[in-house]
């Protein structure tokens, strides 16, 4: 008769150590790609409400002072700036070409839009363009900080039909070139609205997960390059998005 052998105690310990080494292994994998899966997220949801954020910025903002018949003289209230946190653009529609703040056509007649940032929110009238969940907890996006800068047409100077820009009255010409000579946080020192040919706008979001992967070498700043407070450490991600916006039909 042949003896039957089973595995002796060393070969069942050697085999208990090599799956132990293999599972470590395979649990290892799962909690990086879980923590690479995440991270990831956390990038695509702040970069994509960043980008739609700018989109309908340059266009709510690029339809202040737009009307249908450009001989008609520009209103001096198309942007309303008094604060480098709201805008107010306004526009006479002509109910196929302009847009309201849900992306959804403006009826034709004089619209009037505030843009502007609520605590962590980033709204156009009702619509929120940037919002954490109502939780605060969730996979939301956070406005940081939001600044505007008025690009202001102050030279060269000269009369009317020089240059050819815009119309300021009737079929006369600005005696401007509508070119942004400074940019403002608000006008000051007799600049009026209509010398508005620009505006630039900045924003920071945050992410309202966290992530302990998130490593930060100093703290994020700010549109004024100015350290925002506990960024360094919060494990959250930051992303600055900026974008000049060229007024139409000024």
């Amino acid at each position: 008769m042949k003896n039957n052998k089973g595995f002796t105690l060393i070969e069942i310990m050697i085999a208990m150590a090599i799956s132990l080494i293999a599972l470590l292994a395979v649990s290892e994998l799962y909690i990086n790609t879980r923590k690479t899966s995440n991270l990831q997220s956390m990038q695509n949801r702040v970069s994509e409400d960043g980008r739609y954020a700018i989109f309908m910025l340059q266009k709510i903002i690029g339809q202040a002072g737009f009307r249908p018949n450009p001989n008609v003289a520009m209103g001096t209230d198309r942007v309303t700036a008094t604060s480098n946190e709201s805008i107010s653009i306004k526009f006479n529609s002509d109910g196929t070409n302009q847009i309201n703040c849900d992306g959804a056509g403006a009826t034709s007649g004089d619209v009037t839009l505030v843009i502007a940032k609520s605590g962590n929110k980033l709204q156009c009238g009702s619509v929120d363009w940037i919002a954490p969940s109502a939780s605060g907890t969730g996979n939301g996006t956070e406005l940081i900080d939001f600044k505007i800068k008025y690009g202001v047409d102050t030279a060269p100077t000269g009369t009317e039909g020089i240059y050819g820009c815009g119309v300021e009255a009737g079929d006369g010409t600005k005696p401007r070139d509508c070119i942004a000579d400074s940019y403002v946080d608000t006008l000051s020192g007799g600049v009026t609205a209509d010398q508005i040919s620009s505006v630039q706008v900045c924003l920071v979001l945050r992410s309202e997960k966290i992530d302990s992967s998130v490593i930060k070498s100093a703290a994020v700043k700010d549109c004024n390059d100015v350290d925002i407070t506990s960024s360094q450490n919060d494990k959250k991600l930051y992303r600055m998005f900026r974008s000049t916006v060229l007024l139409k039909n000024s």
